[in-house]
């Protein structure tokens, strides 16, 4: 069953007049509201995790060039024979190669999409990838949180990410859809190892193969899907393929579960290009079009009954609007629950717990936050989260818990906004940032700190020059080679603190001066295209400052596309 009644593909077009100049947006004027999603349809996203939209100012004439230009990417591929291609020729490159392919962020129902989901001054991620069916099929996955399926966090429920995916041609049962389970983005597997490393690709199943997945038995192939979905032990689930007419674009919820499958014999090739948007701004006000008479209890009771107190959470938090009351359910149960249920009977334990907000619920999550199993501590980390400002003190000893599975989490749970007024839990996670021996833990505790900046009544000057120092060479060293794309998971999570500040908070000539001296020469690339996007964020941009980009600038290819595309163009 869905988990809601109304089919969430099948989504009417709203209309819309906003434009979107760039990848940082402003806020919509009032003759623009028409643009954002209805309280239908942003209700539908939180509890689906996928809405569809069809461009309005797009013809079949952009759509066909993109169709083009992803063949001849995929011919350069072919050509080069590199092992690296994904890195070189595919990856990351996409707004450089095709420039025109910016006017899809530009169409007004794309960006009132975003904006309804994300906020204002959202931005856009500098990885970027198309894909191109085969006659192999995925496993059912969530994208790592950093690329090329890297984990530098904890999964997010609120949208502060969004995937957009954009398909040039129609899109059938026959050329490879892209297949989802609706709802399916709150819940996720157990990711530790014994050693105290970790899985870096969240699959619904690692024990498929590749082999298994490109089995010549198509029947086989089916039963391992349906077995693989069975093991997730969630009844109800709906999977859905998206099939689209040419030129749609598909907006998720970033943790959706999804996969592509199989292209049949003799169909066209199918491409998909997408891109990662990320919310920069703590919600003040419903960002979409919100009618102050909207029933949301109304919509919350079609949901399925273990996402209702995380979507109505989401909804309030989105909307910064009064937390609707929950049914009641004694301490007893919600213990029953998180210590015994399985992952969504934990998940909504964890939230109908933090929503109580009292010193009784704080105390079960912390107990929750020790336990053995892995999934009963990320749910509790999930309601701590949730259980106010007034309970953060409470965390904070985690912090510098023996073991490293229970700091990870508290650092995450210490993630909010609010707790930017509390110097104890700003200069605890920094310190942890700092001083934690375990990757995992720092990253972590770059992340929650991202989201602390987001308070803007705080002076965070020290915060932000300490983080600008931990980019400096080898204080955060590389820590992965994973897709042979060597990087610190570390790095990039500060990297993303510091846009969370600068979209925040002016940063100084000097900081811009010190971050740019630093990032400019980093080897990874996500983190110099941070640092641009800061800059660009910033006011104080000195003349040093405006000579190290032109330098670096300089250095690079002039031409925004190579030879062979513009010859084929």
């Amino acid at each position: 069953m869905a988990l809601f009644t109304q089919n969430s593909v099948d989504i009417p077009p709203n209309e819309a007049e906003s434009k979107l100049t760039a990848p940082k947006v402003k806020s919509a004027k009032p003759s623009d509201m028409k643009n954002l999603l209805t309280d239908e349809q942003y209700a539908q996203y939180l509890s689906d995790g996928i809405l569809v939209i069809q461009p309005e100012s797009l013809d079949d004439a952009f759509h066909d060039h993109l169709y083009r230009s992803a063949q001849q990417i995929y011919a350069l591929v072919e050509n080069s024979r590199s092992k690296t291609a994904h890195l070189d020729i595919i990856g990351d490159s996409l707004r450089a190669r095709i420039p025109e392919i910016d006017r899809l962020f530009e169409d007004p129902l794309v960006s009132g999409a975003l904006r309804s989901v994300l906020g204002d001054d959202y931005v856009i991620h500098p990885h970027n990838f198309v894909h191109k069916s085969s006659d192999a099929d995925q496993v059912f996955h969530q994208d790592g949180n950093l690329p090329w399926n890297e984990r530098g966090h904890y999964r997010a429920h609120r949208p502060d990410w969004a995937l957009l995916f954009y398909y040039p041609q129609d899109v059938t049962a026959e050329n490879g859809p892209t297949e989802v389970i609706l709802g399916t983005q709150y819940w996720t597997r157990d990711f530790e190892k014994t050693d105290g490393t970790w899985h870096s690709f969240d699959g619904i199943d690692r024990a498929f193969t590749r082999e298994e997945l490109a089995n010549e038995d198509l029947g086989f192939r089916d039963r391992r899907l349906d077995e693989s979905v069975a093991s997730l032990g969630i009844p109800d689930l709906q999977r859905k393929s998206v099939t689209v007419p040419k030129g749609s674009v598909v907006l998720c919820h970033y943790d959706i579960l999804h996969r592509g499958s199989r292209k049949f014999l003799g169909a066209a090739d199918r491409f998909m290009y997408k891109f990662h948007f990320m919310r920069t701004q703590e919600p003040t006000s419903a960002a979409w079009q919100h009618r102050p008479g909207f029933d949301e209890k109304k919509y919350m009771q079609k949901l399925l009954p273990q996402v209702q107190p995380i979507v109505r959470n989401i909804w309030g938090w989105s909307g910064n609007f009064e937390s609707a009351a929950s049914a009641s359910v004694s301490l007893v149960e919600l213990k029953q629950s998180l210590f015994s249920g399985d992952e969504t009977k934990r998940v909504e334990a964890a939230y109908l717990l933090g929503a109580m907000q009292s010193d009784e619920s704080a105390d079960l999550l912390l107990e929750g936050l020790t336990h053995p199993e892995e999934s009963v501590r990320r749910a509790s980390c999930y309601g701590l989260k949730i259980s106010g400002a007034a309970q953060a003190n409470k965390i904070l000893p985690f912090v510098g818990n023996q073991r490293v599975s229970i700091r990870r989490l508290a650092v995450y749970a210490l993630g909010e906004s609010t707790n930017g007024l509390n110097a104890q839990v700003v200069e605890v996670v920094l310190a942890a940032l700092i001083k934690d021996q375990d990757d995992l833990v720092r990253s972590n505790a770059a992340y929650a700190m991202g989201q602390i900046l987001r308070c803007k009544d705080a002076d965070f000057s020290v915060v932000i020059d300490a983080l600008i120092q931990r980019l400096a060479p080898g204080v955060e060293p590389n820590n992965t080679s994973v897709a042979l794309f060597p990087r610190s998971t570390v790095r990039q999570s500060i990297a993303y603190s510091l846009l969370q500040a600068a979209c925040n908070h002016e940063f100084s000539a000097e900081q811009i001066e010190k971050l740019l001296a630093l990032t400019l020469e980093d080897d990874d690339r996500y983190v110099q295209g941070f640092a641009i996007e800061i800059t660009r964020q910033n006011q104080n941009l000195s003349s040093k400052s405006l000579g190290v980009l032109l330098a670096a600038l300089s250095r690079l290819r002039l031409s925004p596309r190579p030879a062979e595309l513009n010859s084929a163009s």
